[in-house]
């Protein structure tokens, strides 16, 4: 997969497998709009992502959704970033019994 820098990486987690509304996404991340479409935009150019136009609560924006080519990749990826919260998680819970 190509580099994708954090905030990158936080959309295509949100992005799931049935895609997500560009306006939400932006909501959900707490940033503008703009910057949410540069963000968007530069995952489409990386060929991670691909926009369609849409009509969301009244308003056009666009969908997003992964690639085909990429949502094994990034779903692996995603999975073994969930396994490392968890494993991360866990040793901070057992640090935390020890010092107490």
């Amino acid at each position: 997969m190509r580099h994708c820098r954090p905030l990158e990486e936080g959309v295509l987690a949100l992005i799931g497998s049935d895609g997500i509304v560009q306006s939400e996404l932006a909501r959900l991340l707490g940033i503008s709009s703009s910057r949410c479409s540069r963000i968007v935009c530069s995952l489409e150019r990386k060929g991670l992502v691909k926009r369609s136009r849409t009509t969301f609560r009244g308003r056009r924006t666009y969908l997003v959704k992964m690639n085909a080519s990429q949502r094994r990749p990034i779903d692996s990826y995603l999975a073994e970033l969930y396994v490392f919260f968890l494993v991360s998680s866990s040793l901070s819970t057992k640090n935390r019994r020890r010092s107490s």
